[in-house]
C-alpha cells in the first residue's frame, strides 16, 4: 500500500527520561534505576529500526438510498477487509463523506486491529441534500503495534458511491422572455422578411416561393396568386443569473429547502425548457466564488451546467460573498457585464432578501439588457421580526417592478411550473 509515512513522536522526551535515569541511578547508586534507562533505550532504538506498517485493505460501502429525496436520512454501512498476509496492529478509518451531506447518527471512523482476511464494519447516518454527492475515498491510517511510525494512504471503495440524482435538464419550464414581440423563449423577430410568426407584408407570387406562404383567400377572391412574408424569427441567448451568497441560504422552516436551493432547482427547469426552445442558455452564479458558463447547446453543454448546479448545491453557502451592493458592486456588475453576450436576456433567481439583489438587479437593467425576476419567497409570518422581513421583501420586489422588470414569486412550498402558469407565463 502506498501513502505518506511519519512518526507519531508518541515517545517524545523518552530519549531525556532514558539519560536522566541513567545518570541518576550512577550518581545515586540506585541499581533499581539501570533497568529503566537500559528499557528506555531499548524503545528508542526499536522507534528507529521499526519498519512502516503495510496491508492491502478492500473497502465495500453501500447505501440504504441511492437516491433519496433532500432532508431524508441515508444509512451508509461500510465494510473493510485486510486482504494481505500481515497483520495490521492498529488501523484507523475515516470515510470520504460528501460535504454537502451531514453525519446525523453515528460515525464515519473506526478503530481496530485486522488479521489477513478479517473484517471491520461501521455505519452511520446522514442527511440527504439536493443534487448528486459522490463519496470520496476513505483514509487509512496503518500503525504498528507501538504506534511509533504511521502510513497514512486514501483507499478507493469497489465501487463508485452517489446520492441523489443531478439535475435533469431534459425537459423544463418554458419561460416567456421580455424581447419586443417574443412571446415564447426561444425566437426574437428582427428586420427583414422571410419565414416566421409576425406578419411583415404580402408581395407578388415568385416562382419556387412554398405553396404554405401563398394568400389562398386574395387567390379565391381577385384570381391573383400573392405571398405572405412574415419577419423572420433568430434564437436568442440568455443567461440565468442564480444568487447563491449565504445570506440568500435561508428558509421558511428549519427543514425546509433554503431559497438558494430552491433558486438552483427553479435555474434547472428554466435551463431544460430554454433549452428545449432553441435557446443558447447560459448560467452565472453571484456568491462564494462566482461561476460561469457561457451560452451554448447540446449535450455536452447541458451535462457541464448539470456539474455546475451539482457543484453549486454541495459547495453550500460557505465561504466570502460577493459584495454586490457594496464596494463590489461595480466589480459584480462590470464581471457579468464582460461576459454577456451583447444580445442577451437575463433572467436573475434570487429571494430578494435584502437590497443588494435589488442593486444587482437594476444594475444589470441600466446596462440595458431585457431582465426578469425569479423570486423564491423564504419568510414567514410567526414572529413579529419574519413579518417585517417579509414587508421588507415585499417593498423590495414592488421597487423592481416599478422599475419595469417583471417578477414571478415563488410561495414557500409553491412548485415553480405553478407559480408561472399563475403569473400567465407558460404555455
Amino acid at each position: 500500500m502506498t501513502g505518506t509515512v511519519q512518526r507519531t513522536e508518541r515517545w517524545r522526551g523518552l530519549s531525556a527520561a532514558a539519560l536522566l535515569a541513567g545518570a541518576l541511578g550512577l550518581l545515586t547508586w540506585t541499581p533499581a534505576l539501570l533497568p529503566v534507562a537500559a528499557l528506555a533505550v531499548a524503545l528508542l532504538a526499536y522507534g528507529r529500526v521499526v519498519a512502516p506498517p503495510d496491508g492491502t485493505l478492500a473497502l465495500t460501502r453501500t447505501v440504504s438510498e441511492p437516491e433519496p429525496d433532500p432532508g431524508e436520512e441515508v444509512t451508509v454501512r461500510l465494510a473493510v477487509e485486510n486482504v494481505g498476509d500481515r497483520t495490521i496492529p492498529e488501523l484507523r478509518l475515516v470515510d470520504g463523506v460528501p460535504p454537502a451531506l451531514g453525519v446525523v447518527d453515528g460515525a464515519p471512523s473506526l478503530g481496530t486491529s485486522l488479521r489477513p482476511g478479517g473484517t471491520a464494519r461501521l455505519s452511520y447516518s446522514v442527511e440527504a441534500a439536493s443534487g448528486a454527492h459522490e463519496f470520496q475515498p476513505a483514509t487509512a491510517l496503518l500503525r504498528d503495534a507501538a504506534g511509533v511510525i504511521e502510513r497514512r494512504a486514501e483507499v478507493e471503495a469497489d465501487d463508485a458511491t452517489d446520492v441523489g440524482e443531478p439535475p435533469g435538464l431534459n425537459d423544463g419550464q418554458r419561460l416567456p422572455l421580455r424581447a419586443a414581440n417574443a412571446r415564447f423563449a426561444g425566437r426574437q423577430t428582427v428586420d427583414g422578411s422571410g419565414s416566421g410568426l409576425t406578419f411583415r407584408t404580402i408581395r407578388e407570387y415568385r416562382r419556387g416561393d412554398p405553396l404554405s406562404r401563398v394568400d389562398w383567400r386574395r387567390r379565391a377572391r381577385t384570381g391573383e396568386l400573392a405571398t405572405v412574408e412574415f419577419h423572420p424569427e433568430r434564437s436568442l441567448p440568455v443567461v440565468l443569473v442564480v444568487d447563491t451568497r449565504s445570506v440568500a441560504a435561508v428558509a421558511p422552516t428549519p427543514e425546509g429547502e433554503t431559497a438558494v436551493e430552491r433558486s438552483l432547482s427553479g435555474a434547472d427547469a428554466l435551463f431544460g425548457g430554454l433549452s428545449a426552445d432553441d435557446h443558447r442558455v447560459g448560467v452565472a452564479t453571484m456568491g462564494p466564488g462566482r461561476a460561469w458558463l457561457p451560452p451554448g447547446r447540446g449535450r455536452a453543454h447541458e451535462q457541464r451546467a448539470r456539474e455546475l448546479f451539482a457543484r453549486s448545491v454541495e459547495q453550500g453557502p460557505d465561504g466570502e460573498d460577493d459584495d454586490v451592493a457594496g464596494a463590489g458592486a461595480d466589480a459584480g456588475r462590470e464581471w457579468l457585464r464582460e461576459r454577456l453576450p451583447a444580445t442577451a436576456e437575463v433572467i436573475v433567481l434570487t429571494p430578494a432578501v435584502d437590497d443588494a439583489a435589488v442593486t444587482l438587479i437594476e444594475g444589470l437593467a441600466a446596462l440595458g439588457r431585457p431582465v426578469s425576476v425569479v423570486s423564491p419567497n423564504p419568510t414567514v409570518e410567526n414572529t413579529a421580526g419574519r413579518t417585517l422581513a417579509r414587508f421588507e421583501r415585499r417593498d423590495r420586489l414592488a421597487d423592481v417592478r416599478a422599475s419595469g422588470v417583471p417578477v414571478v414569486e415563488l410561495g414557500p412550498d409553491e412548485r415553480i411550473e405553478r407559480a408561472f402558469a399563475t403569473a400567465g407565463w407558460s404555455r
